[in-house]
């Protein structure tokens, strides 16, 4: 089964005078954003499905890059077909490694 995952990265705010990324370095970093967290997720989840409904989590990976403070802000969205499948994909998301 195959590991939906959405990414919804944006910039936002005035960029400073002399920002610390240009336009072309920031999609740069959101590529390796995408392609940091999709790996790590699919490699987690790759045999992972809920017992009882045989589905996969969905993801729904958020990031906002403020221009003003050049921060990036990352929120995980997980959709999953039942609440103790959600206990289940939650407790492998936290583990290190």
């Amino acid at each position: 089964m195959t590991l939906n995952i959405e990414f919804d990265l944006r910039v936002e705010g005035e960029a400073l005078a002399e920002p610390f990324l240009d336009r072309y370095e920031l999609e740069q970093m959101f590529d390796n954003t995408r392609r940091s967290i999709g790996a790590g997720l699919r490699r987690k989840f790759a045999d992972i499905v809920c017992e009882e409904h045989a589905q996969a989590p969905k993801f729904i990976i958020s990031g906002v890059y403020d221009n003003a403070i050049e921060e990036l802000d990352i929120q995980y969205h997980v959709d999953t077909c039942c609440q103790r499948f959600l206990l289940r994909v939650m407790q492998v998301l936290n583990q290190r490694a």
